[in-house]
């Protein structure tokens, strides 16, 4: 199974079994019982490896959240952000429409037009750095650009994005133009004070996505 599959999966499957479980009076509607039925019921799916290694990470997370936080982990928010994002993107199982240049143009023009300071004609291949005085800004290496885009426009490599931006903004302007995206490092990348994040062919990354503010629930 991809990614996308098994995370739907494990979210489904959790809330699913929440909302049973309340319903049969075996778990109280309240944040305290919530949290605590999930952190277990997370543990013991990961006993039981009831789900794909891909979505391993995200499990052990919950576990140590939810035996440190408690009712604060927010598991079930966290579960049904991940759920509405998925099923939005993806309603039928993982299939997805390709990415194409399009789609990237425009994001770029999305971001111009917002006055961002635009750099995707040069290569990218040593720490760069970009003076914009504060603007926010969005690099691309060309020659990624033009090795990730097949001769019809698809992209058939993961591409690297650089930006210095408002990330919740940003990931929504993505979202409008069907993409969403995986994210490398918050600040240090290769193009300095800049984040990385990661665009992948017809949305299918093998690690989750970083969540638009405009689909939680």
């Amino acid at each position: 199974m991809s990614y996308i599959l098994d995370i739907k999966s494990l979210v489904d499957s959790a809330l699913a079994e929440l909302d049973e479980m309340k319903a049969a009076g075996k778990v109280q509607n309240n944040p305290v019982s919530e949290e605590s039925f999930l952190c277990r019921w997370v543990a013991q799916a990961m006993k039981k490896q009831r789900f794909g290694n891909s979505v391993a990470k995200e499990m052990t997370g919950w576990v140590q959240q939810g035996r440190s936080h408690g009712k604060n982990a927010n598991l079930k928010g966290q579960m049904q952000h991940i759920a509405k994002a998925y099923h939005t993107v993806f309603p039928e199982g993982d299939e997805h429409a390709p990415i194409t240049r399009a789609h990237f143009d425009a994001l770029v023009e999305t971001l111009a037009a917002e006055d961002w300071m635009i750099h995707t004609e040069y290569e990218i291949n040593r720490k760069v750095r970009v003076i914009s005085d504060g603007q926010h800004s969005f690099a691309v290496c060309s020659s990624a650009i033009a090795k990730s885009f097949n001769e019809q426009g698809e992209l058939v490599k993961p591409l690297s994005l650089y930006v210095r931006g408002p990330e919740p903004w940003f990931l929504d302007a993505v979202l409008e133009k069907g993409m969403l995206l995986t994210k490398v490092t918050d600040y240090k990348s290769i193009v300095k004070y800049h984040g990385e994040y990661v665009l992948w062919p017809s949305n299918k990354a093998d690690r989750l996505a970083i969540l638009p503010p405009s689909l939680k629930p």
